[in-house]
């Protein structure tokens, strides 16, 4: 991987970079990221309109993530296991960190290139403006911008406790390393700022960009960065403001959330969209899902695609779920092959009679040398694949941040003493939650309690899991299977290549 340099990108780079087609005659939106957008490689600033192009930029910057990246930022929980031939993530499962790891290096340099993007972006949107002559639109446009790049900040600091925050693209060699701490309350103080200027509505009602950010993903951003601080009314404060919004409602169906059905839900704060444009060949857009699926499945489309198999539940978490008695949960977050049967069957010592090697849409997941069990809310069904399209999970998008979190955080937040504005209790948030899971009302909710209720719900989920247990300082918990976690081993190390081009990575973090 190369090294980050520090480089001009601009709006021809950008619009290359996107897809070069202008999607016409498609009506369904859920299918068509950027519906309707001509893209050309002229530029002239003359055209007010083309002020959203470089904004479309930045969001194809944010949703083209490698496949190694949520992988490596959700493998070290007790809820996933580094299953596949990555030697690099089987090491970090086990908390065994190498600077020349790989993955780590693809995960600093793409999101940096991808912050780079968005300062470029609005630079291309200020010269804009004044053909636009509408500098609300440019404010907000520039504000989506501030919120993707403070995205990608909070998943570097959480994962390297710091990172450079970069306030001139030419110079950052000489900005110092930024604490976590202070890379949280920049996040903070950015989207506090931008959050005026961003639409207020859910993203699926945009009709610029569908699921595109609004001013409750900033709020979401903000209210994590206030949880890394433990600034607990903070939390409380920002998720009041999108409980408070009535934007935001749980989806009816958990199974179907993950798949097709749940492309722009009610529920969704923040998803990556993607699409194979309603057609069996030709241009698509998409993520590589394959990380997360399984090898040698039977799909009842025949010819789909099957996965790597290098994200596997644990049977750790298994464990904990048929103790609470979860069903639509643990069937839509694990996927069983029948060595995984067997293995619950000898461990746990029963095995409920609904628990199948076969997904509700009659997919069969056989038996794999990788692992015993698939990570079920990356797992496409084959018959929602367009038919012409063979890709494991063609047509997907990934889901990043839910209503759901945001309700648990805001309960959470009140167990630990703050108070909420938004017309819930602690009690009444967790048992939205737990209702729609099948399970019954609890009274007088614990902080222990609202953690179990995360576990449970966001399982496997872009780290969410070793971040709270991160917070809380719980070695026990991630000391799990054979594997011991000590508190020096909460963040990753900076990447070997990135330490020789930016010495003041040389001082690590506190």
């Amino acid at each position: 991987m190369k090294r980050i340099k520090i480089f001009k990108i601009s709006l021809p780079v950008f619009i290359t970079g996107l897809l070069m087609v202008a999607f016409s005659g498609c009506t369904d939106k859920l299918d068509a990221p950027f519906e309707n957008v001509s893209f050309t490689s002229d530029v002239n600033y003359e055209i007010g309109e083309n002020m959203i192009l470089p904004l479309l930029g930045a969001y194809h910057g944010l949703y083209t993530r490698g496949w190694e990246e949520p992988v490596t930022l959700g493998v070290r929980g007790d809820d996933v296991n580094a299953a596949g031939d990555q030697v690099p993530m089987q090491e970090q499962d086990e908390f065994k960190y190498f600077p020349s790891h790989w993955n780590l290096n693809a995960l600093w340099q793409g999101h940096y290139n991808d912050i780079i993007r968005a300062f470029s972006a609005m630079e291309e949107i200020e010269k804009y403006r004044p053909a636009a002559n509408n500098d609300a639109l440019a404010n907000q446009y520039i504000a989506e911008c501030r919120v993707i790049r403070a995205f990608l900040y909070l998943n570097l600091s959480r994962a390297f406790g710091g990172c450079i925050i970069i306030d001139e693209m030419d110079n950052i060699q000489n900005t110092p390393l930024s604490q976590k701490p202070e890379v949280m309350q920049y996040i903070i103080d950015e989207m506090a700022e931008v959050i005026p200027q961003l639409p207020d509505m859910n993203p699926n009602k945009r009709n610029d960009i569908r699921g595109g950010v609004t001013r409750y993903t900033a709020y979401a951003i903000q209210a994590l960065a206030y949880q890394e601080m433990e600034n607990y009314q903070g939390v409380a404060d920002a998720t009041s403001a999108i409980i408070s919004s009535g934007e935001y409602e749980l989806a009816g169906d958990f199974y179907h959330l993950f798949k097709k059905a749940g492309k722009l839900d009610d529920e969704i704060i923040l998803e990556f969209q993607f699409s194979d444009f309603n057609q069996g060949e030709g241009d698509r857009f998409g993520h590589l899902f394959a990380p997360f699926g399984i090898g040698g499945w039977t799909p009842k489309v025949s010819g789909a695609g099957a996965g790597w198999g290098f994200y596997e539940p644990t049977i750790k978490y298994i464990k904990f779920m048929l103790d609470r008695g979860e069903t639509v949960r643990l069937e839509t977050t694990v996927v069983f092959t029948p060595d995984g049967i067997t293995q619950v069957q000898n461990e746990y010592g029963s095995v409920p009679e609904w628990i199948t090697n076969t997904n509700r849409e009659g997919d069969i997941f056989n038996n794999n040398a990788r692992l015993n069990f698939a990570s079920g809310k990356f797992v496409q069904p084959s018959t929602e694949l367009i038919p012409g399209r063979t890709g494991f999970g063609s047509n997907k998008n990934l889901i990043v941040i839910r209503y759901s979190e945001m309700l648990l955080m805001y309960a959470e937040a009140l167990t630990r003493g703050a108070s909420g504005s938004a017309s819930l209790t602690a009690d009444q948030a967790v048992n939205l939650v737990r209702a729609r899971a099948g399970l019954t009302n609890l009274a007088n909710v614990t902080t222990q309690q609202v953690l179990d209720e995360k576990f449970a719900e966001l399982a496997t989920e872009w780290g969410i899991r070793y971040y709270d247990m991160i917070r809380t300082e719980n070695t026990s918990e991630l000391s799990h299977e054979g594997k011991t976690f000590t508190m020096d081993k909460a963040y990753f190390p900076f990447p070997a290549d990135q330490v020789a081009e930016l010495p003041q990575l040389a001082e690590g973090v506190n």
